[in-house]
C-alpha cells in the first residue's frame, strides 16, 4: 500500500465518519438515467460529502483564522478539514511536489530539516523517507495528535518496515530504506530512491518562539505560511525561521496566489527581504558554487 494512501484511510478510520448532508435532490426525484428510482449508494456518498463541503466552505468554516497566531483558531480549522475533507491539502502537497528538490539539498550537504507551518502537509514524511532527519512544526495541536494516533495503528503501512522504530513521543526512524515502489508520492523522484537513516519529530508551538525547535538546521521549509503574517510581522518571521538555520543553511519559502492573473507581477513577497540578508539564489548559481554557499534561498512561486 502505497504511504499517501494509506495516510487518507487512516485518519478517516480515526476521525469517524463525516457529517452526512440530505440528499442534493427534491426528495422522491429519480437521479437522471436511473429508471428503477434507486440510487447508487456511491454516488449518494460523493453528492453528500461535496454538498457538505460546499457549505462548509461559503460558511467560512474552511478558511484560515484572521489571526495567524490563534493556535484555538487552527485547532478548529483542521478539525472543519478533517470533517468535510482534506482536498485542499492534497492539491497544496502536488503543487508543492518538487522532484529536484531532495537531490539539490543532499548537494547542499544538507541532513537536518524544519518543516515550519508543516500542518497535515506530508512533506515531513515524505523527506523522513528519503533519508533525512526531519522536524514537523505547526501552531495547532491537531496534525500532532492525528498523526502520532495514525502511526500507531499496527496497519501503517510504515509499521510494516523492517527498520522502522517509534517512540512513546510520536518520533519515529528508518534503519532501512523502504520499496521505492511504497515511497511516499511527494518530491517522489526515480533518480532519488528512499534512503536509510531518516527520521520525523512532530512538535506543537509557534515559530515566532525563539525556544521552540531551536536549531540549528541545515533546511528551514515553509510553505504558504509567512505570507499569511500582516506585512508587519511577515519579516520578523522571517527572521525568526532564518536564525534557526544551520552554516552553510538553505531556506525554502513558498508562496501561493490564487489571485493572480496575466500581467501581474510574479515577485515573492520573501526575495527582497531574503537578499538583503546576504541570501544568494540558485537561480544564479551553479555547481560547487551551489553546494558551498553559506546561505541559499530556494523560492516557489504559484498560482492559480
Amino acid at each position: 500500500m502505497p504511504f499517501g494512501l494509506g495516510f487518507s484511510q487512516l485518519i478517516r478510520r480515526l476521525v469517524g465518519p463525516r457529517r452526512r448532508e440530505a440528499s442534493i435532490d427534491p426528495p422522491g426525484a429519480r437521479p437522471t438515467g436511473d429508471p428503477s428510482g434507486e440510487r447508487d449508494p456511491a454516488k449518494q456518498d460523493q453528492q453528500s460529502r461535496a454538498s457538505a463541503w460546499v457549505k462548509a466552505f461559503e460558511a467560512g468554516l474552511l478558511n484560515p483564522p484572521a489571526n495567524v497566531r490563534d493556535a484555538a483558531g487552527w485547532d478548529r480549522y483542521w478539525r472543519n478539514h478533517l470533517e468535510f475533507g482534506m482536498g485542499d491539502q492534497a492539491f497544496a502537497d502536488q503543487m508543492a511536489s518538487d522532484d529536484s528538490l531532495p537531490e539539490f539539498l543532499v548537494g547542499r550537504r544538507a541532513r537536518t530539516i524544519l518543516c515550519a507551518g508543516n500542518g497535515f502537509s506530508y512533506e515531513a514524511i515524505a523527506l523522513a523517507i528519503l533519508g533525512f532527519e526531519v522536524t514537523s512544526l505547526d501552531l495547532s495541536s491537531v496534525p500532532t495528535e492525528v498523526m502520532e494516533a495514525t502511526l500507531r495503528d499496527p496497519q501503517h503501512p510504515l509499521r510494516q518496515v523492517v527498520g522502522f522504530s517509534l517512540r512513546e513521543d510520536g518520533a519515529w526512524t528508518l534503519e532501512t530504506a523502504v520499496d521505492p515502489a511504497m515511497g511516499a508520492p511527494m518530491h517522489k523522484s526515480a533518480g532519488f530512491p528512499p534512503r536509510a537513516g531518516g527520521s520525523l519529530i512532530l512538535a506543537t508551538g509557534d515559530l515566532m518562539d525563539p525556544e521552540i525547535c531551536r536549531g540549528p538546521f541545515d533546511v528551514v521549509i515553509e510553505r504558504r505560511t509567512v505570507q499569511l503574517f500582516r506585512d508587519g510581522e511577515r519579516r520578523e518571521a522571517l527572521d525568526h525561521l532564518t536564525r534557526r538555520l544551520a552554516t552553510p543553511g538553505t531556506f525554502v519559502s513558498h508562496q501561493h496566489d490564487g489571485g493572480w492573473g496575466p500581467g501581474k507581477p510574479r515577485q515573492h513577497h520573501a526575495e527582497e527581504w531574503l537578499r538583503s540578508h546576504g541570501f544568494e539564489f540558485p537561480t544564479t548559481m551553479e555547481g560547487a558554487e551551489v553546494a558551498h554557499a553559506p546561505r541559499v534561498a530556494r523560492l516557489v512561486y504559484t498560482s492559480g
